[in-house]
């Protein structure tokens, strides 16, 4: 795979990361405001400092997005109830779930071959 093709992964998972920080932070608007409407708007703020690192070379942002993702999605799973389920949650599961596979297949290709 050609450094473009991965620089295109790379800048998708980016874009991704900034949009599911935008929507965290915009839920501000449409929900009540507690506790939780203030964590979810802090991680969102921290998806967005980690889209601005995606958007770079760092490899350290890949592994910092990685764990801080997946530990999102996790917990977010446990929130997401199958029965009536928040479309927006639904959202930021679907994102998490597509930028880690994204952000370990670039680690992956950036360790193991030729690139600059």
């Amino acid at each position: 795979m050609p450094v473009y093709a991965t620089r295109k992964l790379r800048n998708l998972a980016a874009t991704l990361m900034l949009l599911s920080g935008i929507s965290h932070v915009g839920q501000l608007w449409f929900r009540e405001l507690d506790g939780m409407a203030l964590i979810t708007a802090l991680l969102g703020m921290f998806y967005l400092v980690l889209a601005l690192g995606l958007s770079g070379q760092s490899r350290f942002t890949l592994w910092v997005s990685s764990v801080t993702v997946c530990a999102s999605g996790m917990a977010g799973s446990q929130l997401l109830d199958l029965d009536a389920p928040d479309p927006l949650l639904a959202w930021h599961l679907g994102v998490d779930a597509l930028v880690v596979p994204l952000c370990l297949f670039i680690l992956f290709r950036t360790r193991h071959s030729e690139m600059d």
